[in-house]
């Protein structure tokens, strides 16, 4: 797999880009350095909690529409818009899970 690595995975790797300009590459150190002093690659859980219930109400209100309203025309359409943000939305944190960026453990990510 060392033909796939492409850049540094850490400093006491050997670099395989003959061209990297070494200047470029401790500024790139020093910002992530400095972001993560920072604490801006930290999730916050409350974020990622209020989208998990935007999610649930936003389904829930589709559910309701049908619900209330019966199944013509106008409460079905409102009802497949409502389900359409909630199926995107959902997808977007689906995804970052999948990133395993939300928690500090993959077993959580996964689960989740």
């Amino acid at each position: 797999m060392n033909s796939l690595l492409i850049g540094e995975l850490s400093p006491e790797q050997p670099s395989f880009e003959p061209t990297k300009n070494k200047e470029l590459t401790d500024e790139f150190r020093e910002l992530r350095a400095t972001v993560e002093r920072m604490g801006l690659m930290k999730a916050n859980h409350v974020f990622f909690l209020l989208y998990l219930l935007h999610i649930l109400l936003l389904d829930g209100a589709a559910w309701l529409t049908l619900w209330v309203f019966g199944t013509s025309f106008l409460p079905f359409l409102l009802c497949a818009v409502l389900l359409s943000a909630v199926q995107a939305q959902a997808g977007w944190l689906q995804h970052d899970f999948g990133h395993l960026s939300v928690f500090s453990t993959s077993k959580w990510n996964h689960l989740l």
